[in-house]
């Protein structure tokens, strides 16, 4: 009987999957692995939040905060580039070069570090970073080589493995993290669990990173990773800005307010970003990535109309997930932080409710702004990434120098980070209903279906 049941309900399961379209069972793939490292993490928080200190969390909130800074750009924003060709080896040949990159990220950081690690700690009055800043190149490198063999899970739509990903990665860093706090290894031991997390998740990609098929003759040459730079330089010198940007938009803030406001208001603005990045890794990155893959074979394949209807479906499915998020901390978020890790963090609340409507613009328009690169506007979505550093910095530096709580700056970065999100997508819907996917070639240096079928093999 048990025998029968199990047969049973795995036909049931085979059945729901065959159901299931594509593009939802790799939403579903991804989302399992993602549900569960977030739930762990999730659960542990309150662990965490006692095992640390907020100033612990301080120095945590500013290494955390360099290595995703550098992070973003540490592979050259050559992965962007890796679902784009219709040939697998000019995709590997991108692999490669983005692993490279963000090598020499790494030992780059690492030679800046040992210069001005000092100088680093002072400015934040922290002395502890000083142990611990040659943790942040090497994350940055992990980052960059996670970012990039990703890139090349989705190409292949291997959305399980994206999936096994994420469990792999929360899971490692919250036991690595638990277990130096519970040693008392306090300052450095949350940026260590970040670090080893990162490291695991890119060694899980990279197992079943191997080419899938063979799309070209033998006697194609081979390109270089210098001709691959080449040919697709155009994202490093477009898009390694405007990720930049991108980044320090959400990053500076943060560095802004632990300068002005000292290591324990940092560490609790810490805490209530590492709580609210929850549901947008969850749902956000599960849509973002699936999004990617669709929307790009929607781009190769011609076809002018589906982009567009993909992009309004993602947002309206994303729409409804934010609303119930933004209610939750609009109206219940000093409580329920405080109950959970104790009255010290009481403010994280307070900070999570100035923030509420800038994390519910962020799960909706972040996914698609995927949407600028696939088209070709790189142009755009640098000026937008521009336009967004001047607002929020301006908005929390403001705040900050002129003597205003540490809430109101935290309140001036949430609204600003909003109205940028707003513009973000109106930027996004904008270029997916005007413009047409043939026009991949015409400003991106990526190459269109058209330029493959007449000019392949050729740089642009």
């Amino acid at each position: 009987m048990p025998t029968g049941r199990a047969g049973a309900a795995a036909a049931l399961f085979a059945a729901v999957r065959a159901r299931l379209g594509d593009s939802r069972r790799g939403v579903l793939s991804i989302v399992t692995g993602s549900a569960v490292g977030q739930l762990l993490l999730l659960l542990a928080a309150p662990l965490l939040a006692r095992l640390y200190s907020p100033s612990d969390f301080g120095v945590f909130a500013v290494l955390s905060t360099l290595a995703a800074i550098l992070g973003t750009v540490a592979a050259g924003r050559f992965e962007l580039a890796v679902p784009l060709p219709e040939r697998d080896r000019d995709a590997h040949a991108l692999v490669a070069l983005g692993l490279v990159m963000a090598l020499a990220t790494g030992l780059l950081g690492t030679v800046v570090v040992a210069a001005a690690r000092d100088e680093i700690a002072e400015l934040f009055s922290q002395p502890s970073l000083r142990s611990w800043l040659w943790l942040t190149p090497w994350t940055a490198a992990a980052m960059g080589a996670v970012l990039v063999l990703n890139q090349l899970a989705i190409r292949y739509r291997r959305y399980g493995a994206i999936g096994r990903r994420n469990l792999l990665q929360y899971g490692t860093m919250l036991v690595t993290q638990v277990s130096f706090g519970a040693a008392g290894v306090r300052a450095g031991g949350m940026a260590l669990g970040l670090a080893v997390g990162q490291c695991v998740g890119a060694l899980s990609l990279a197992r079943g990173a191997r080419r899938r098929a063979v799309d070209e003759p033998v006697a194609t040459p081979r390109l270089t990773l210098w001709e691959t730079a080449v040919r697709h330089r155009r994202f490093p010198l477009l898009l390694a800005p405007s990720g930049l940007l991108n980044v320090v938009g959400l990053q500076l803030p943060v560095l802004l307010i632990a300068y002005h406001y000292g290591a324990e208001v940092a560490g609790w603005l810490g805490l209530t970003q590492r709580i609210l990045a929850m549901p947008a890794a969850l749902l956000g990155m599960a849509v973002a990535q699936v999004y990617l893959a669709e929307l790009s074979r929607a781009a190769r394949g011609g076809d002018g109309e589906r982009p567009r209807l993909l992009f309004v479906k993602a947002s309206r499915q994303l729409a409804v997930a934010a609303a119930v998020g933004l209610l939750a901390l609009l109206l219940g978020a000093p409580a329920a932080f405080s109950a959970l890790f104790g009255d010290e963090w009481v403010n994280s609340g307070r900070y999570a409710q100035a923030l509420a409507v800038f994390v519910a613009t962020q799960l909706v328009a972040s996914p698609l702004s995927q949407t600028l690169v696939v088209f070709g506007r790189q142009g755009l979505q640098l000026a937008w990434d521009a336009g967004r550093v001047v607002l929020v910095t301006g908005a929390a530096g403001a705040a900050a120098w002129s003597g205003a709580s540490a809430l109101a700056a935290v309140w001036a970065f949430g609204v600003s980070a909003a109205i940028s999100y707003v513009a973000g997508w109106l930027l996004s819907l904008w270029v997916v209903t005007r413009g047409r996917p043939s026009a991949l070639s015409e400003s991106s240096g990526t190459e269109s279906p058209a330029f493959h079928r007449s000019r392949a093999g050729t740089a642009t």
